[in-house]
């Protein structure tokens, strides 16, 4: 069998760095340790590449390797841009003959044949969000090697036996498969502390029950460039740091110039000003503020057809087309901050969109601060807490190959020492000063670590978790509530106090179709079943703090009684109309989903805009990898029924005209 190195790059396409073959030997245990339980790696060196670390690790070890492999991220576009990754790995040992013995060993794993293995890979791949469904190809067959993608919300409240979106049945399936026999890669986990906390508590439970639960466990393994783990950390070795490569990223060159702003409320004005400043032509830019707010005031104050808009608040699929130069539908504008496909790249990862000439400007919530793959000529930016900061500075100059790069900060004059959040920021400039002008990874890594972790932002407070809680959850056939069963969501996320709740917004035609007479025959618990049937998927929703989804909500053209339904995170859902949410007041929607019909508008662009009359509903347009349409509402008299019916099985049928009295 060929050597590490050979089989990495024969599956990623490049050659390795010295920390992956040095990751790989803990894998298999060459070196001491085993699988660290937290990887601290530059951004822009490949930390994705673990999970080809992990299937090279599988095939010459399987007696020392989880089979299934999780990868969870805070974003939802890196979930989708991590399958792509993995899917190139399924290519290449499926495409290339240098390949075949590693392909072969993995096949010996499966439970299941796999059929014709110039088509058929042995390594499953399952994307819990986003543009692929799952196609279950990670629970068809337990035994298979399988790399499960998703968010904290999709994997989490697996783990604890509320997949959101899953049936009752499947609620322990998902858990047993997710929590057993499993390496969970926490990606960027100083995001999500709280989760962090959870899965390790997880591990921590497994591990004293060792005596009752022979078989593998779950190992978990946090990833990120600015970790807050302690203890024993993963990081670049001496050989990496003697690597041209590493150090021409590790010490790209990035200028910092620090600007101080007396007013805050011209933030947006300078900001501006100073994106469009004296830089080189045709640059990339790329801009950062905290608030959506600030982001509409930048991208109307820049030259018109020249700014795109990166937010979490964007609906999932515009966002997910937005962000994918592959796609007829990406965005000219994001593709400049995209690194090319190779010319030999396969044709599927062709581009074909167009990146757009001239100087353009991508500008930014904290959803464009973690994972995603973007590289920018210049960045300017508000100020904000250390670890946030520190991805900023990540996502300019990321490959190391330009040597003008200017990274600008714009920061109050002054700090709120009352306020927890202001005094990270007030300690995060004061780092930012100790730079003395040089924004470099290297430079960043320098700082004292303990004054680098009082900068972070505010951990959430996190609960406790125990055997007996861990049972509560696990009681799936009780439906109803349970004493002693709370919602999983606060030990997904912690509970914060500086950060806002937040609210979901899709649109259902169900909800305007099921009204007057044939609403009356439903209860809480149908509709419920019926989302559960055709569950609201990322692709659908939109995501915005809970006062300006509110506020949005009040300014919408729809009638008062226009009908919206309320679903909770545990799936419970609650028929109400446009002014019984009005009247109820903003607290009402915390943390909670509003599912309005198309007819109420509000939609623009994929954002939540009241102004517009204009809204669809998305929930058919759910493909898989092969982009293969995975589920349809139809008519009865559509003529596309018995087509239809050939690929997929029918779930539910809505009776429009049934009554009490019909059998």
């Amino acid at each position: 069998m060929m050597t590490f190195d050979l089989i990495f790059e024969q599956l990623t396409g490049n050659a390795p760095f010295p920390w992956q073959q040095a990751l790989y030997e803990r894998f298999i245990g060459n070196q001491p340790g085993g699988i660290p339980a937290s990887c601290n790696l530059p951004t822009g060196l490949g930390k994705t590449s673990v999970v080809a670390i992990w299937l090279i690790a599988l095939a010459t070890h399987p007696d020392r390797i989880p089979r299934r492999l999780v990868y969870v991220v805070n974003r939802r576009t890196v979930v989708d841009q991590t399958s792509d990754e993995v899917e190139k790995y399924r290519n290449a040992l499926i495409s290339k003959p240098s390949l075949k013995d590693v392909r072969d060993r993995l096949g010996t794993l499966c439970a299941m044949s796999l059929g014709d293995a110039r088509t058929s890979s042995p390594l499953a791949l399952s994307t819990l969000r986003g543009q692929y469904a799952d196609n279950r190809e990670w629970s068809a067959d337990p035994a298979r090697p399988s790399v499960i993608v998703g968010t904290v919300d999709m994997i989490g409240s697996r783990l604890l036996f509320s997949g959101y979106g899953v049936g009752v049945k499947s609620k322990p399936l998902h858990a047993g498969f997710l929590g057993q026999d499993v390496l969970l890669i926490h990606d960027e986990a100083h995001l999500e502390p709280a989760f962090q906390e959870l899965i390790v508590s997880i591990e921590d439970q497994q591990r004293d029950h060792e005596a009752v639960i022979p078989w593998r466990k779950l190992r978990v393994m946090e990833l990120s460039a600015t970790s807050r783990g302690i203890g024993e950390v993963f990081s670049l070795t001496d050989e990496d740091r003697a690597n041209s490569e590493v150090v021409k990223r590790i010490e790209a060159k990035k200028l910092l110039a620090l600007h101080m702003l007396e007013d805050e409320k011209k933030l947006a004005e300078t900001i501006t000003r100073l994106a469009k400043g004296d830089h080189t032509p045709d640059r990339a830019v790329l801009v950062f503020v905290r608030k959506v707010d600030d982001v509409e005031k930048i991208v109307n104050l820049l030259p018109k057809g020249t700014a795109q808009q990166l937010t979490g608040t964007l609906r999932g699929l515009e966002r997910d087309r937005m962000a994918d130069p592959r796609s007829e539908d990406g965005c000219p504008i994001f593709a400049r901050f995209l690194k090319p496909p190779k010319p030999d790249a396969a044709e599927s990862d062709q581009w074909k969109v167009k990146p757009q000439s001239g100087t353009v400007y991508l500008v930014c919530t904290s959803a464009g601060e973690v994972g995603v793959n973007i590289s920018a000529d210049h960045m300017v930016c508000d100020l904000s807490t250390f670890e946030s900061m520190a991805q900023r500075f990540g996502r300019v100059n990321r490959f190391g190959e330009r040597n003008d790069t200017q990274i600008h900060v714009v920061h109050p004059e002054e700090f709120d020492e009352e306020d927890e959040f202001d005094r990270r920021r007030s300690r995060t400039l004061t780092l930012l000063h100790n730079l003395n002008g040089d924004g470099s990874p290297k430079a960043l890594g320098g700082l004292d670590l303990q004054e680098r972790l009082a900068a972070f932002a505010p951990k959430p407070t996190t609960l406790s978790t125990s055997s007996i809680l861990f049972d509560a959850w696990a009681l799936t056939t009780i439906r109803d509530r349970l004493p002693g069963r709370p919602p999983v969501e606060p030990y997904l996320h912690g509970i914060s106090d500086w950060q806002p709740p937040e609210t979901h917004v899709a649109w259902r035609e169900e909800v305007d179709v099921i009204t007057g007479d044939l609403l009356n025959q439903y209860t809480s618990d149908d509709l419920q079943e019926l989302l559960e049937d055709y569950p609201l998927k990322a692709h659908e929703l939109l995501r915005d703090n809970s006062s300006r989804v509110f506020d949005r909500l009040k300014k919408l053209k729809a009638k008062p009684e226009c009908p919206v339904w309320l679903v909770a995170k545990d799936g419970a859902v609650k028929v109400a109309t446009l002014k019984d949410i009005i009247d109820a007041g903003k607290d009402q929607l915390s943390f909670m989903t509003v599912v309005l019909p198309p007819s109420a508008g509000g939609l623009a662009g994929g954002l939540l805009n009241p102004a517009s009359a204009l809204a669809n509903d998305v929930a058919n347009e759910f493909y898989d990898e092969r982009q293969r349409q995975r589920r349809i509402r139809l008519r009865e008299n559509d003529s596309r029924l018995n087509e239809v019916s050939k690929t997929m099985r029918l779930i539910r049928t809505i009776d429009l005209t049934a009554s009490f009295d019909e059998t």
